[in-house]
């Protein structure tokens, strides 16, 4: 089991592989929290769910989520070939916007040959297992599911990082107000800049600095960082 971290949001790593199917796959769905990332490498065949049935072939790439009934049927002559990933997730609720549409989406289908050098690469790391590969595999697979969540969300830019700390924006503002304009940044000014009043600015420089504005600016003008 390989665990990782994507947006704030543990994921566990349970089984992957890479192989030829050579019969078909038992019809069958997961349970809750659990999510099997699929990306045909080669051959054909077929996907069947509970609604429809699917051709199969190179790139085409799907994920079955929870309770997602399917079956995989191999071309006898052409056997299918896949790389799979199996992941589990904590089960919890998230404020994430990424990470909420990649759980709530039990079931997709595309065809996206894009991935395949992701896919591969967690296979060759776990293939050599060279140093430091759980950790390697664990960073591939956070950028697939950004690429997948942006196949989900194509107006992905658009959309705000919900799970995003607002301090940690506050911050850049912040510092980079004593940095490069602390001779003439005001109080006012400045909580304008990070969305609070002077007040409540003055609260989160004395909790995260152990200082007030005009402290700050003094220690900025003193030391010349502007």
């Amino acid at each position: 089991m390989i665990n990782f971290i994507w947006n704030n949001y543990k994921f566990s790593i349970m089984q992957f592989g890479k192989g030829v199917f050579k019969r078909d796959m038992t019809g069958h769905s997961h349970s809750a929290n659990s999510y099997e990332l699929h990306y045909i490498t080669g051959g054909k065949g077929s996907l069947a769910t509970d609604s429809t049935t699917y051709i199969l072939s190179k790139d085409d790439f799907f994920i079955t989520g929870p309770e997602i009934y399917h079956k995989q049927i191999t071309d006898k002559n052409e056997p299918l070939e896949e790389i799979y990933i199996y992941l589990q997730t904590n089960g919890k609720k998230t404020a994430d916007a990424l990470v909420s549409a990649f759980l709530d989406t039990h079931f997709y289908i595309g065809k996206h040959e894009e991935l395949e050098k992701y896919f591969e690469l967690i296979i060759k790391e776990q293939t050599e297992r060279k140093l430091g590969y759980t950790a390697a595999v664990g960073a591939v697979m956070q950028y697939i599911l950004t690429k997948i969540t942006r196949i989900y969300l194509p107006d992905f830019e658009n959309i705000p990082e919900i799970g995003e700390n607002l301090n940690d924006r506050r911050f850049v503002i912040i510092e980079s107000a004593f940095i490069y304009n602390a001779e003439n940044i005001t109080l006012s000014e400045l909580a304008e800049e990070v969305g609070l009043c002077e007040r409540q600015l003055q609260r989160l420089l004395n909790k995260y600095y152990g200082k007030t504005f005009l402290q700050k600016k003094e220690e900025a003008m003193k030391n010349k960082i502007y």
